[in-house]
């Protein structure tokens, strides 16, 4: 997955995770697969364009479903809003 998910978007995946949850229900519209992308404010728009299209598309390729059926919402995280070993995270 993260390797479609790289080539999809042109990107490396060094610093891909994915973490797949499963629902056990779903109110309002139904996604089969939703997303929570989170990139660091660090990215470019036009990378950030990338990264979550090409998430979008990885994910309708892996589960074998249409992109209508996939939304993908991104969340930009600010410099020293993340902790990763103990340490706060700036960029």
């Amino acid at each position: 997955m993260i390797e479609l998910w790289a080539s999809e978007s042109k990107k490396s995946p060094e610093h891909m995770t994915i973490n797949i949850i499963t629902s056990s229900q779903q109110l309002g519209n139904k996604y089969p697969i939703m997303a929570n992308l989170m990139l660091p404010s660090i990215w470019s728009s036009s990378d950030i364009s990338l990264l979550q299209i090409g998430l979008a598309n990885a994910l309708s390729l892996y589960f074998n479903v249409s992109l209508e059926e996939v939304f993908v919402s991104t969340s930009i995280v600010n410099s020293g809003m993340l902790i990763e070993a103990g340490e706060e995270v700036e960029w």
